[in-house]
């Protein structure tokens, strides 16, 4: 059996307690926030929260033109829109001064 120096037993105990300790720390202020802003950004982006829980309809849109919306959005899966050359974008147009 090889004998340890006290030294280095000492600082070995040192450091192994300091790195067990480092598990046992309580949660700081930022923990108990976590995720916060991306819950508020999420409530955020409706618009009139209420309004999702009813079924009642949009007071602005009729059936003609909601079935028309409806219809160019599942044709546009059907056909893509051609694809746009970007080789010439800013080439023969006029910029602003």
């Amino acid at each position: 059996m090889k004998f340890i120096p006290l030294p280095i037993r000492c600082l070995s105990i040192f450091g192994l307690s300091l790195t067990l300790s480092a598990c046992d720390t309580p949660p700081t202020l930022v923990d108990h926030h976590f995720g916060m802003a991306v819950q508020r950004a999420q409530a955020q982006q409706s618009q009139h929260s209420p309004a999702r829980q009813s079924a009642a309809p949009v007071p602005d849109t009729d059936g003609a033109s909601a079935l028309a919306a409806v219809t160019r959005y599942q044709q546009s899966f059907q056909t893509p829109p051609a694809p746009v050359s970007v080789f010439n974008i800013g080439i023969g147009a006029v910029s602003a001064p």
